[in-house]
């Protein structure tokens, strides 16, 4: 392996390059500096070279690897010439749209196939013709073994967040992968560390490849799930034991701002039956020093600490941040914050609010430039991002674990209510999918005005997530706890597929098709 050289602080995207269609896109984005990891890799690969970068997510991978690829790809095959591996449904999302905006004036077909949706659909997504496939390990493979996705072409081969892939148990897939893609492909590689079997897939499947290794000079909450519970300061205890025992946390810090509250919270979570230890500056340096070892070696599971005993704290497999109080800045916010999401891996941060103190909190998503939604249960998260259970036409129906959904709506100040039963009833599955190429076909989505959500949020997601244009978009009612979507008939599923169960402004949204 041999180590890249650093590439100097004034380098332009417009330096590396990158040919006249993709500059365009990326000066229409508004790109203009690349991150380290782009000014370092995005060369290297241009030349022919296999790459491993080492960064965390937040610091641009998905443009360092899919500027390269999209230039080495001829749109005159029609085979498969790329394939992105990646951990999860919503990385794989995520990565797909990031790509086709870059190939904005390309003529190239990037599909994106994950668990969760229906494969038949991707399966004829994959006939009509895919220059780039993004995929998660499981839906990669079981297409391969349908003889629906051939890779003999792929000679351009990236693992996104291979640790992920690892911690998940998907490496001897990958391995099986590899083995199905030419010999003489090139092949990138980002993981945020690199454990040894990482190391020893890379020794074995990548020749002579670069290493990047990218350390971030400033703190990125992006790998952050940002939520906040707002309750009265009589309640909050109780509030927060329903909170720890809802989220389960592998490990927890719970930020107080004196002294004396941490004491105080440590002491009430204790009679509660929480394995709770407290470290502030009251403690002589031998307490603190044995509490910060404990918690560093998994023998304590919440941790409740003061922003000045927390200093020099730093453990990789801290789930989740809990601020107990409020921050005092925004600054502090994001510093406590940081102590989750480590190493790549996704964290949640959950900030307790009185009413009184919601403008502090606005301030803080003002300037952290964040979306701090409320906290739900894990169980409602689940639902809320949970794939859509229609039946396709030729196809199986999915399961289904709950009764059809019927969404009830106050409107302005009556009683009037607004009732639409979704398309989740088996016995209505004809009548409410319409097959139809003009009409517009209206969609429920599960995140309204409360939640943050407003209308032009719900045109960029269709514009950027579901890629449609203005004039496929018939109108879009954004109500108090869910909102409704009006659009072209014949790209109504495709839409669903590739927005339910992503994120907007922080929170997991539904889309399902509503029955006419």
């Amino acid at each position: 392996m041999t180590e890249n050289k650093e590439q100097t602080e004034e380098t332009l995207f417009r330096d590396l390059g990158l040919n006249p269609e993709i500059q365009q896109a990326i000066d229409e984005i508004g790109f203009e500096k690349p991150s380290p990891i782009q000014a370092e890799a995005i060369p290297e690969l241009l030349n022919g070279h296999d790459v491993i970068g080492q960064a965390q997510t937040g610091t641009g991978k998905t443009a360092a690897f899919g500027l390269p690829m999209l230039q080495y790809l001829d749109p005159g095959n029609d085979e498969v010439q790329a394939v992105v591996l990646t951990p999860t449904r919503e990385l794989c999302i995520q990565v797909t749209q990031a790509l086709r905006s870059y190939a904005e004036h390309l003529d190239i077909e990037i599909v994106a196939v994950f668990g969760g949706a229906p494969i038949r659909s991707q399966q004829a997504q994959l006939r009509s013709g895919a220059h780039v496939v993004v995929a998660t390990v499981g839906r990669m493979k079981d297409l391969i073994s349908r003889r629906s996705l051939v890779l003999t072409a792929a000679r351009f081969v990236v693992l996104d967040e291979a640790d992920e892939m690892l911690d998940l148990g998907f490496l001897e897939d990958v391995e099986k992968i590899l083995r199905m893609c030419p010999s003489g492909r090139q092949t990138a590689l980002f993981s945020a560390t690199m454990p040894p079997p990482i190391k020893r897939l890379a020794d074995t499947f990548m020749y002579d490849p670069v290493v990047i290794s990218i350390t971030p000079k400033t703190l990125t909450v992006d790998a952050i799930e940002q939520a906040f519970v707002e309750v009265s300061g009589r309640e909050k205890v109780e509030k927060l034991v329903k909170v720890v025992k809802a989220e389960d946390p592998e490990q927890a810090i719970l930020f107080c701002r004196t002294k004396i509250g941490a004491s105080r919270l440590e002491k009430d979570l204790k009679n509660r039956g929480l394995d709770v230890k407290a470290l502030h500056g009251d403690l002589s340096q031998g307490v603190r020093d044995g509490v910060m070892l404990a918690f560093k070696n998994h023998r304590c599971k919440l941790l409740v600490a003061t922003d000045i005993a927390a200093r020099g704290l730093d453990v990789d497999h801290v789930t989740h941040v809990i601020n107990y109080d409020i921050p005092n800045s925004s600054e502090t916010y994001v510093h406590r914050i940081g102590r989750t999401g480590r190493a790549g891996r996704t964290g949640r941060a959950i900030t307790f609010v009185t009413p009184d103190q919601r403008r502090d909190l606005e301030q803080i998503k003002a300037d952290v430039k964040a979306s701090i939604s409320e906290w739900e249960t894990p169980e409602d998260r689940i639902e809320h991002a949970r794939p859509p259970r229609r039946k396709r036409r030729g196809q199986e129906a999915a399961p289904l674990d709950e009764q059809p959904t019927v969404a009830v709506e106050k409107v302005g100040e009556f009683d009037e209510v607004v009732e639409v039963p979704l398309a989740s009833d088996p016995d209505q599955q004809q009548e409410s999918v319409p097959e139809v190429a003009d009409g517009e076909v209206k969609l429920f989505v599960n995140r309204g005005a409360r939640s943050g959500i407003t209308e032009e949020d719900l045109r960029w997601a269709l514009r950027e997530g579901a890629v449609l244009s203005e004039d496929q978009v018939a109108d879009v009612r954004v109500l108090d706890r869910f909102s409704f979507v009006e659009v072209d008939g014949d790209i109504a599923e495709r839409t669903v597929e590739f927005l339910d169960g992503t994120r907007l402004k922080g929170s997991g949204i539904r889309v399902e098709i509503a029955r006419n």
